[in-house]
């Protein structure tokens, strides 16, 4: 293994990430998301509020990425898979269709208008 960064650079990364611009409105698309996962017929169990921070968490990093100080709903959406697919159950006729926790969310978030500016 090749060591990439010192422990110093990732709390700096992380304090950039958590000082990135972050509209009301995004936060309220994230909690919307989320509150979706525990309303959706096909989910046993939804979304809880530390999946909600995850997901504004992982939107900042994905903003920071891609070269901004500040998000966009397209962050939200983009890391709406990787922050929420592993805190959702499905419903078990779901699960032996086939379904995957992925589809779920995909659907859950083109459900879930989008703030526009």
């Amino acid at each position: 293994l090749e060591t990439v960064a010192t422990p110093e650079e990732v709390v700096a990364v992380q304090r950039t990430v958590a000082e990135l611009t972050l509209d009301r409105r995004i936060v309220e698309y994230a909690v919307a998301i989320v509150r979706a996962t525990r309303t959706w017929k096909g989910l046993r169990v939804g979304v809880g509020p530390r999946g909600a921070i995850a997901l504004v968490r992982s939107a900042r990093a994905q903003a920071l990425l891609a070269g901004r100080d500040f998000v966009i709903p397209d962050d939200v959406k983009r890391m709406a898979a990787p922050a929420l697919i592993h805190r959702v159950l499905l419903a078990p006729e779901l699960e032996v269709e086939g379904y995957r926790a992925e589809q779920a969310v995909a659907e859950i978030v083109e459900q879930v208008e989008a703030p526009r500016q």
